[in-house]
């Protein structure tokens, strides 16, 4: 016979006593998005682009994902994350060519469930680098929830 063993959540709502109670973000949340573009034109090195509204305190990322052009020569890249922590779900990253970078399709599942502490919510950013000025447009949607 096959062992049956249970995750976390399965456990509280298994044994529902007070201190096991499962946080409401974690099961049966409803999942919102932020989605914000922003159109470069000639934009400098070391800008710091902001998107959308801020990510409210206790927020937990469920997806993120960025859609860019070909934003100049090889020369610029871009991180993406939060006033507080500017690479916190991408570090440098080239964006040269046409490109989507998702969360999960690249691997960078460290940020699932990821919860935004600071008590006053936090700014999603997206900081350019490099030698060149970037053009063209870049999209950044987010999945989270929230209490």
């Amino acid at each position: 016979m096959a062992i049956t063993v249970r995750g976390v959540n399965n456990t509280l709502i298994n044994a529902p006593t007070a201190p096991n109670e499962i946080d409401p973000e974690m099961v049966g949340a409803k999942v919102k998005w932020i989605y914000d573009s922003y159109e470069a034109s000639a934009l400098a090195a070391n800008a710091v682009i902001a998107f959308g509204p801020k990510l409210p305190a206790g927020a937990r990322i469920v997806d993120w994902i960025i859609d860019h052009d070909a934003l100049a020569g090889a020369a610029v890249t871009f991180r993406f994350g939060t006033l507080e922590d500017d690479d916190e779900f991408m570090t440098d990253t080239d964006c040269f060519a046409v490109d989507k970078k998702n969360m999960t399709d690249d691997g960078v599942t460290a940020q699932l469930g990821f919860e935004i502490t600071a008590g006053d919510g936090q700014t999603l950013i997206i900081t350019t680098s490099g030698a060149s000025a970037a053009n063209g447009t870049i999209k950044v949607a987010v999945a989270y929830t929230a209490k």
